[in-house]
């Protein structure tokens, strides 16, 4: 930190020496030698800084450094010191960038540093040769003016001198006129007359000297009097030459100072309204008047001259403007007409249109135009159809007319009538109309021929708009029917729509027109439709726009995009043909704010309309009432589904039961070990089951027996306890009482192989007596009550008893009753049976 602060003390030292001391040689015991003082821009120099110790008041033992400093850029060279005191330092630099830059050296002591030299290096550009060296010798002030281009700065100290010498006549310098010294920043000089040898030769240039070099410009040698730069003639009169002539005599008389000079002269004329003069060049003549021909009848005109001396001057300037008219003569051309004709109420309507004529033709300024039924017309025995100035008329076709003459005149006359045939329009058309843009106000016109030849065309157009009526129809006659094409330049105007049309012309009839429409270049429209509102419903909304008027739409409108957004979502959007102008948006909330605007196209962009904001109606009490029973037998819909996923075991049983198969089960295979009988009596009455039955086979038919099947009502108590035995009969008649061994014995649930029964059992018989009947056993492992004792007992199957019957309580039979109930739950096969094969047998019972 302390060296960055030392670094900018010694630099602000020597800054103020440099201030202080501008000038070189500053201190006697020091001397800055530079190889040059003056030096191209960009180049370099070598600079030497010399001091002697034994002069300055510097200590012997003291160590001196040089320092050199180029305007605020400091510099070290290369130091060299020698035994007798003498320190030297030698620098090179550049390039140099500006045209005065300082260069000083600084003695540095003790850290102190002190300016012991200074000087000032000048930089620039060696001069550039002056070019264009003109001199203009003016008649009137006897002076000589020349001027030239200097060409860059040198950004160096110039002096310029313009020298002038008599001469000779192969233009060799004799002796020299004293120098003519321009003004500081001007680059033209004046010799007066008093240094001028008119009629001789004289040579002069411009010499440019700086301290890089000195420079020349070419020598110009000329007689001041060949240098003469002539005051402009004076146009005195125009006259037509005779009144059928389209010549013209043009006088004209030369400057006060140059009358007597030999003298040659332009002369220049313009038709009003055009761009092009037409130039009559060196007119040498002594009379001062020239005759010129091809000048237009009835037209105006701008006349100008100049003149310069002879052999050799420059041109003097245009003469002021001098204006003529020229005189009239009947029109000599013939009109070129079209015509169209279309119904209207009063009759057949003709349009008749025609071409302005030529200039060379109209020969004056047309008064206006007529159209007659006979040549004669113009002579006043009667009225024309139309007299007009435009170059269209409309009238009513008179009966029986089949042709038209159409005539043009100006204040000498009219022209010849043009013969207008209205031909019928009915022959074949082109095949084919292409059109496509040119550029912004032309297009550029294709088509195949009808099948027919034709002898021409003519092409029409006219600019679409709302208005019924056709106007400013532009048209064209092309007479050669080999034509294909054509370029179409009148009156077209960009973002505009033009109906084209091609009609073919044959011999005895005009084709029927083929047309198209084009724009030379389209652009967004200029607005949207606006949007109106239809039947706004709950949910949908209709809308409709008026299509655009041509005037607005600034290109063929390619289709509309209807957009609709409310506060709380995106918008949305429909896109729509051009044909389109009425829609159904749909997807809407009830009783909610949107916001809608439509959006025009064509080729060239879009254009946004403005916005209609619509409200949806409110849902009535019937939609309400709808919606929440929907949403009601939804959510019952969706709970019972639910429900049933989460039960969907039990539902499965209670909808889809598991019911075995008897036919393929193992009933018929099984057997009791010991084969029981008991005796049944018969009830009295038999009361049904409402249980359905299922069949059971009379196997034997010698004894038959009654059961009863009476249903009882089960007891509350516990789910797996037995129903209660209903009578049946045996109350009645207790005669008949199966017998069996001892009490009941108890039963409990096991899952061990239980045994199924398949029953064969004889018709029911009113004897106490009953046949055998088979046991047979299966095996399963359905869980039943099941007794400790494998083999069944007399009494759990009441139906299959052995011929030895076994006596037993009323209290037991009972409880064998009951248990029979209970068991018969736990087999949902035996819940019902039916006995075939004997009217007299009563169905089985059911639970």
């Amino acid at each position: 930190m302390r060296s960055l602060w030392d670094s900018w003390t010694k630099m602000l030292v020597c800054t103020l020496f440099l201030l202080w001391m501008p000038e070189a040689g500053s201190l006697s015991c020091s001397h800055l030698a530079v190889n040059s003082s003056v030096v191209v821009l960009g180049g370099n120099i070598t600079a030497s800084c010399t001091i002697w110790r034994n002069h300055c008041p510097i200590a012997k033992d003291s160590k001196i450094q040089i320092i050199w400093k180029l305007s605020n850029q400091q510099l070290r060279g290369s130091q060299y010191s020698f035994s007798n005191g003498v320190e030297v330092s030698n620098i090179t630099v550049g390039p140099f960038k500006e045209p005065v830059t300082p260069l000083s050296c600084c003695m540095q002591e003790h850290g102190i540093p002190q300016v012991m030299n200074l000087t000032q290096i000048l930089a620039g550009y060696p001069p550039h040769q002056p070019q264009n060296l003109t001199c203009v010798f003016n008649i009137t002030s006897k002076s000589l003016a020349c001027q030239w281009d200097p060409g860059w700065d040198s950004l160096l100290p110039t002096r310029v001198a313009l020298k002038g010498f008599r001469s000779s006549r192969e233009c060799k310098a004799l002796a020299p006129i004293a120098d003519c010294i321009p003004e500081p920043g001007q680059h033209s000089c004046i010799f007066q007359r008093l240094e001028l040898q008119l009629y001789q030769k004289m040579l002069f240039w411009v010499s440019v000297e700086n301290a890089l070099g000195n420079v020349t410009s070419e020598r110009l040698c000329a007689d001041p009097m060949d240098l003469a730069w002539l005051e402009p003639p004076t146009i005195r009169d125009i006259r037509p030459l005779s009144e059928e002539s389209d010549c013209m005599v043009v006088k004209w008389e030369a400057g006060k100072d140059s009358k007597l000079m030999e003298q040659a002269c332009d002369l220049r004329y313009q038709m009003e309204d055009s761009l092009e003069w037409i130039l009559v060049h060196n007119i040498t003549t002594s009379s001062r008047q020239i005759r010129q021909c091809g000048f237009l009848f009835g037209s105006l005109y701008y006349f100008q001259m100049r003149c310069r001396r002879l052999p050799l001057s420059y041109w003097s300037s245009w003469s002021p403007t001098k204006l003529f008219t020229t005189h009239e003569k009947a029109p000599s051309g013939v009109l070129d007409a079209w015509w169209k004709l279309r119904e209207a109420e009063k009759g057949t309507e003709v349009q008749l249109l025609w071409k302005p004529m030529k200039p060379q033709e109209a020969n004056g300024r047309i008064l206006g135009y007529w159209a007659a039924l006979s040549t004669s017309q113009h002579t006043g025995n009667s009225l024309p159809l139309c007299n007009t100035t435009q170059r269209q008329c409309t009238f009513l076709m008179p009966p029986g007319a089949e042709r038209i003459y159409l005539s043009a005149y100006n204040s000498r006359g009219a022209s010849q009538p043009t013969e207008i045939f209205l031909l019928e329009k009915k022959g074949q058309p082109v095949l084919k109309v292409q059109v496509s843009p040119h550029n912004e106000k032309s297009f550029q016109l294709r088509w195949d021929p009808p099948r027919t030849p034709a002898t021409g065309y003519i092409i029409e157009w006219h600019r679409v708009t709302s208005a019924a009526e056709e106007s400013n129809v532009g048209w064209q006659k092309l007479q050669n029917g080999s034509i294909r094409e054509t370029l179409i330049q009148e009156n077209i105007e960009p973002f505009q729509r033009y109906q084209i049309s091609v009609y073919p012309l044959y011999r005895d009839r005009v084709g029927v027109p083929q047309s198209i429409e084009a724009y030379t270049r389209q652009k967004a429209p200029a607005r949207s439709p606006k949007v109106h509102p239809q039947n706004i419903g709950v949910s949908t909304a209709e809308v409709w726009w008026n299509p655009l008027p041509v005037e607005d739409q600034n290109g063929f409108i390619t289709g509309y995009t209807l957009f609709w957004i409310d506060p709380n979502e995106e918008a949305r959007s429909v896109a729509v043909n051009a044909s389109v102008d009425m829609l159904t948006i749909s997807g809407l909330w009830p009783s909610r704010m949107y916001s809608l605007h439509l959006m025009a196209s064509t080729m060239g962009g879009s254009t946004n309309g403005t916005s209609l904001v619509i409200t949806t109606k409110d849902m009535e009490y019937l939609d309400i009432t709808i919606v929440y029973l929907l949403i009601g037998l939804l959510l019952a819909m969706i709970i019972g589904m639910v429900i049933c996923f989460q039960k969907s075991k039990r539902m499965k049983t209670q909808f889809w039961p598991s019911v075995p198969d008897p036919a393929n089960s193992s009933l018929g295979k099984w057997a009791p070990a010991v084969l029981q009988e008991e005796t049944l009596q018969a009830p009295k009455a038999c009361e049904l089951s409402p249980v359905i039955v299922s069949a059971i086979l009379v196997i034997e038919t010698d004894e038959k027996k009654c059961l009863s099947c009476g249903k009882s009502e089960p007891s509350p108590a516990t789910e797996d306890s037995a129903a209660a035995l209903s009578d049946c009969g045996a109350h009645e008649a207790k005669g008949a009482i199966p017998t069996g061994g001892s009490g009941p014995t108890s039963y409990m649930n096991n899952p061990e192989s239980v045994q199924y029964a398949k029953v064969l059992g004889g018709s029911c018989r009113t004897q106490q007596e009953v046949s055998p009947t088979i046991y047979i056993r299966s095996s399963s492992r359905q869980p039943l009550l099941h007794s400790l004792n494998p083999s069944p007992k007399s009494y759990k199957n009441l139906w299959f008893h052995s011929d030895q019957p076994e006596r037993a309580t009323p209290s037991s039979f009972q409880e064998e009753m009951v248990f029979l109930d209970g068991a018969l739950l736990d087999f949902p096969l035996l819940q019902g049976l039916k006995i075939d094969g004997d009217e007299d047998l009563c169905d089985f019972r059911q639970l």
